[in-house]
């Protein structure tokens, strides 16, 4: 993004603010942290300061780190009255940071870490399918299978993170049993790029995109699917903009696919006897519109309790993972989570289902801190136990 780009959307977007404050009532920083610095009018209130008559103010410490405290959840956007664009707003504001050289160290660490290796871990990327290795059999056809028709998209966190390596391996065993011709990128799967938007890199994005794609093209599939709410929000909505051309190709999120296939009769859930209860990643409701498939997938088990929480769907609470929030500052993004596992734990629920990979390691890391019984997984993960039941 240049900076003519930059100051273009923070002017023009700060001075139609009208201050009605309905931002604050959904912003899940400044229920926190209470401050009106932290809530989206007033980051919007500095900014116009700031910046819309002296391009070269520079950013004090104070207010840069009231930019990075946000987990770009989308809330703020959804609520506003005059129809601002603050998630880009925001990311605006965290180019100025970049630029200025105000970043938050973590981030200019993990950017390093993502031209190096390609993923948000400290692992080469050629390791990317080692999760595989909790599966009872490795499909010939996982790695790279050419003419394949659905590529598995992984992502990072589900390919790098332990706890969250067994998505895949539920999802891979789903999809075996459902008879779908699939495989995955291996080490061809790059980062989608998303901690780049957030960590105000926005430009370098194109080049993960451009691979990505051309990637999924070369393989000749017809259809990508992936299990990262993220990925899915960057694939369907950023990358088509960054190449300026359509995809070519099927896009869908695991909870699509695995909806159909169960419509389709090729999954079939058995009972399970649990309350459950279902988590909204803020990338895949609010900012994707895709909120009917997991429940579909949730109601479809015979058995099954569904209750939901005060909060969902578009409303949902954020789970405090997103945004780069926890390399920013992770005692916040912690006590966001805490709050939403509270949400949970009052529905009487026992197991707390989503469908971000990034939701669940949050989400889980929350409920044994506030020594809650309550079991978090992913809707694959709960249908697999039923499939299997």
């Amino acid at each position: 993004m240049s900076t003519g780009s930059f100051y273009k959307n923070l002017i023009d977007e700060s001075l139609i603010c009208g201050r009605c404050g309905n931002c604050r009532n959904d912003c899940p920083v400044y229920k926190e942290i209470g401050w009106e610095s932290a809530a989206p009018r007033g980051k919007i209130s500095l900014a116009r300061e700031l910046f819309a008559r002296n391009s070269e103010t520079t950013i004090s410490p104070e207010y840069a780190k009231r930019i990075t405290q946000c987990t770009m959840c989308g809330a703020c956007t959804r609520a506003c009255a005059a129809r601002i664009d603050l998630q880009s707003l925001w990311k605006d504001l965290r180019a100025k940071l970049v630029a200025g050289g105000q970043a938050p160290a973590a981030y200019t660490a993990m950017i390093d870490n993502l031209k190096d290796k390609k993923n948000i871990s400290n692992f080469a990327n050629v390791t990317r399918l080692d999760w595989a290795e909790e599966l009872d059999e490795i499909p010939e056809n996982l790695d790279q299978e050419p003419e394949a028709e659905v590529v598995y998209f992984v992502g990072c966190v589900s390919s790098f993170f332990p706890r969250a390596a067994q998505v895949p391996v539920a999802m891979v065993q789903l999809l075996q049993k459902a008879g779908v011709n699939y495989t995955t990128m291996g080490s061809e799967e790059w980062c989608c790029g998303f901690p780049m938007l957030a960590a105000g890199h926005a430009d370098e994005i194109a080049e993960f995109a451009r691979h990505n794609v051309d990637t999924v093209r070369q393989m000749g599939a017809k259809t990508l699917v992936t299990g990262c709410a993220s990925c899915y929000h960057v694939w369907s909505h950023v990358y088509p903009e960054v190449l300026g051309e359509s995809l070519g190709f099927r896009l869908v999120h695991a909870t699509e696919m695995l909806a159909e296939l169960i419509a389709a009769g090729k999954l079939v859930p058995n009972e399970l006897n649990q309350t459950v209860t279902y988590h909204d990643p803020c990338d895949l409701g609010r900012n994707s519109g895709i909120i009917n498939p997991p429940r579909q997938i949730i109601t479809s088990i015979p058995g099954i309790k569904f209750v939901e929480m005060a909060t969902s769907g578009e409303e949902s609470t954020c789970c405090g993972g997103g945004g780069n929030l926890q390399g920013a500052d992770a005692g916040l993004a912690d006590a966001i989570a805490g709050k939403r596992i509270k949400e949970a734990a009052e529905t009487g629920a026992g197991i707390v289902v989503s469908a971000c990979q990034q939701c669940e390691q949050m989400l889980e890391k929350a409920a044994r801190a506030e020594k809650l019984p309550l079991q978090v997984m992913d809707v694959a993960e709960l249908l697999l136990m039923a499939v299997d039941n």
